[in-house]
């Protein structure tokens, strides 16, 4: 790892001190800024399982993003609270990627976004293209509220066929189902829905195998891994962006024109950011460049379920867009 780099640091960002991890096997290659999921569940804990392979080709920085993972810990919470809008965290977006743009003398990053990711990606590579060599959406949320309906319809469905009564009567006694507007409500019903959809393994959730991965973790400590504990995609700092995500965002009504080249990799099993809304949505991009990846038998955190089939997918992506970041 003579020109390569493992690094791990606290850089003022939006006005707070804010964590982010490179590695990479040489620091000559593309850089890649994962955006991660929640709001507020960094994917780092993980990465060890799936990344590795990565760092060949790919300079890799995770950023713990506002109220989340180890930034979360750095700064008061209930003063960076108020602040965990979505628009300050594109802000933070572009501050970092200026940051590392300087840092490793490109003129261009990858942004790659999972989930809620996924929305902070497509927002930021909408707002400043001229600063993103390509956008990749894992998981990509289309709508909200479409997502949360056609979620629920699948659940439903799963525990009609199952055979599973007391499932079936639960589910419906949520109806209407999703709430149009965000409020504790709408975060009770959330909350059961997921909890049946990960039992029909329609979502991603703490598994055992995710437990045992994060406790293991080279990049987490156990002192790190209380904040799942403390906060977490429901918490009191994030509530805003819920707000935004479930009354606001819908990026179709935001035009389907990218100018930059966009890339979707989606699990045909992901019923959380469902797929055919994903494929539905792709379908009416136009872009420089843009491919849909379609993962078989994996759900919402492709990258992991299927690890190998994702990896030829990311690496076919950086094949075609290699030299798209001219160096400075």
């Amino acid at each position: 790892m003579s020109n390569g780099i493992d690094c791990r640091e606290f850089v003022t960002i939006g006005g707070i001190s804010q964590y982010l991890h490179h590695r990479g096997e040489d620091i000559d290659n593309p850089v890649m800024l994962f955006l991660h999921g929640g709001p507020g569940e960094p994917i780092l804990p993980f990465a060890q399982e799936f990344q590795i392979p990565w760092e060949k080709r790919v300079t890799v920085v995770h950023w713990d993003q506002r109220n989340s993972g180890k930034t979360y810990f750095n700064n008061d919470p209930k003063q960076v609270a108020p602040t965990t809008t979505v628009d300050r965290i594109v802000q933070d977006t572009y501050e970092i990627v200026e940051y590392l743009k300087k840092k490793y003398h490109k003129e261009k990053i990858i942004i790659l976004g999972h989930s809620w990711g996924s929305v902070l990606g497509s927002l930021f590579s909408k707002k400043y293209p001229e600063l993103v060599q390509a956008y990749i959406g894992v998981g990509q949320v289309v709508n909200m509220i479409d997502n949360e309906r056609v979620g629920y319809e699948k659940v439903l469905e799963a525990a009609k066929e199952a055979g599973n009564d007391n499932d079936y009567r639960a589910l419906l006694r949520l109806k209407p189902y999703p709430p149009l507007a965000f409020h504790d409500e709408m975060i009770r019903k959330l909350t059961k829905v997921r909890k049946f959809q990960r039992k029909y393994k329609l979502s991603a959730g703490p598994t055992r195998e995710l437990i045992i991965n994060a406790l293991c973790s080279p990049f987490y400590t156990l002192k790190d891994m209380r904040y799942f504990f403390i906060s977490g995609a429901f918490g009191d700092g994030h509530r805003h962006i819920w707000k935004y995500l479930m009354e606001s965002f819908d990026l179709s009504s935001m035009g389907a024109t990218f100018e930059v080249p966009v890339f979707y990799i989606h699990g045909e099993q992901d019923w959380q950011t469902p797929y055919p809304l994903a494929q539905e949505f792709f379908s009416t991009i136009q872009a420089p460049l843009k491919l849909f990846y379609s993962i078989p038998d994996a759900g919402h955190i492709a990258m992991l379920d299927q690890k190998e089939k994702f990896n030829e997918a990311l690496f076919d992506i950086l094949e075609r867009t290699n030299g798209m970041a001219t160096a400075k």
